[in-house]
């Protein structure tokens, strides 16, 4: 089957191309412990857990849910368990099971009691398992959870989507609960250990950083760590003309090659937003074929400009939400990279003392960089991706006196 362009939507069977390795390397470490999965956003992160899913190993149980909302602990068990009574095998084991504690299999059976299995029963499992929850019980309970876990009768795999920014979003409402949770979970994972469940705790934002400035960094070190990259050159221009060859608009031979030297980044999504203004373009124009002298244009026009400035806005609003009293620092400093390449610590350091922000340079870069703003290189601040930088310098202003 050809590969479609789909820029948005999660892809999956023969849409899912080019990460093979990555998934076959996630089951190599998942054989030996739980495992960070972390990337930018829109890099395709919930797309490859989703194969995980989609083609399990055999005698493995996958279980998957999106955290990036949950505020609270007890939400999160909240979710984990409804998410869990979804799955016919993990259903069966807690309604014969005798092992488990009263308040536990209480609780799970009134969640569960009269509710078909089925995705569109889950948001029904959700509210019964609420109502009988209080905050102060979801350790003992979440602990019984895993506990029970431990005795399926296959491996279980539980992929838990975007889990470091349910910790950011903890740490910004109260870091003592974030730092308890993470003490808490941390221990069940080593409980657990010898056990056959498996977490892969996929994520956008990078947690480490935030846990540094906590001198929290050793509650995560457990945790195998893998970053998801984007392709290479080679592997990004085959993927768009494998790409260009299933939409059947002609083309330049040159212009899969042009399509990635524009975008300047190997990541299907960005490179699917370009393929899909550009395939759109020459469409417009009826028998004519995808050119090379095509391409830069669209990119500036389109990719970049108000079409699709809504597709990549939750970079803007990010530090509107999450930033507080930081969120002009970082501001300032974003808007500095998009004049230069590259920066210094110190350079920043100056320039933020000149706009009068009296901040650690070091706190905001930390922040930046565990949300994939910036990449750090020694004392050197650059932007993550050329695309991120041109998409900021087009449609984001710098702050009033920045400059």
């Amino acid at each position: 089957m050809n590969t479609r362009n789909i820029a948005g939507p999660l892809v999956r069977g023969s849409d899912f191309w080019g990460r093979d390795r990555d998934r076959a390397a996630l089951w190599a470490l998942l054989d030996k412990g739980d495992v960070l999965l972390n990337g930018p956003r829109r890099y395709g992160k919930s797309s490859l857990m989703c194969s995980l899913l989609d083609q399990p190993q055999p005698a493995w149980t996958v279980v998957m849910l999106d955290v990036e909302y949950v505020e609270t602990p007890a939400e999160f068990l909240t979710e984990l368990s409804a998410a869990l009574v979804q799955t016919s095998a993990i259903r069966k084991l807690w309604e014969k099971t005798k092992r488990a504690p009263g308040a536990f299999l209480s609780w799970i059976t009134a969640g569960i009691e009269g509710i078909e299995i089925g995705a569109e029963n889950i948001g029904q499992a959700k509210l019964n398992l609420r109502k009988s929850l209080t905050p102060d019980t979801w350790p003992e309970l979440t602990e019984q959870l895993f506990a029970e876990l431990s005795h399926h009768d296959h491996s279980l795999l539980l992929i838990i989507d975007e889990f470091p920014w349910m910790i950011a979003n903890f740490i910004d409402q109260d870091p003592e609960q974030a730092v308890h949770f993470l003490k808490w979970f941390r221990a069940i994972r080593q409980k657990t250990r010898k056990s056959p469940v498996r977490a892969l705790l996929g994520g956008s934002v990078n947690l480490e950083p935030r846990l540094e400035q906590l001198g929290r960094e050793a509650l995560i070190n457990d945790l195998q760590r893998y970053h998801l990259r984007p392709l290479s050159l080679a592997d990004a221009v085959s993927f768009v003309r494998e790409v260009l060859d299933a939409e059947g608009v002609p083309f330049d031979a040159e212009t899969p090659a042009e399509i990635v030297r524009v975008a300047d980044c190997g990541v299907h999504f960005f490179l699917q937003v370009l393929i899909s203004e550009c395939l759109a373009e020459a469409r417009h124009h009826a028998g004519s074929k995808l050119t090379v002298d095509l391409v830069e244009p669209v990119y500036n026009e389109r990719v970049l400009g108000p079409p699709n400035r809504s597709r990549f806005s939750h970079y803007h609003t990010r530090l509107k939400q999450h930033y507080g009293a930081l969120e002009r620092a970082a501001r300032i400093v974003l808007a500095l990279l998009t004049e230069q390449e590259r920066e210094s610590r110190d350079h920043l350091v100056e320039v933020l003392r000149a706009a009068g922000e009296d901040v650690s340079v070091d706190r905001v870069l930390a922040l930046l960089e565990s949300d994939y703003y910036v990449s750090r290189e020694l004392d050197q601040v650059s932007f993550s991706s050329g695309f991120l930088r041109d998409w900021w310098l087009r449609n984001v202003p710098a702050p009033a006196g920045a400059r």
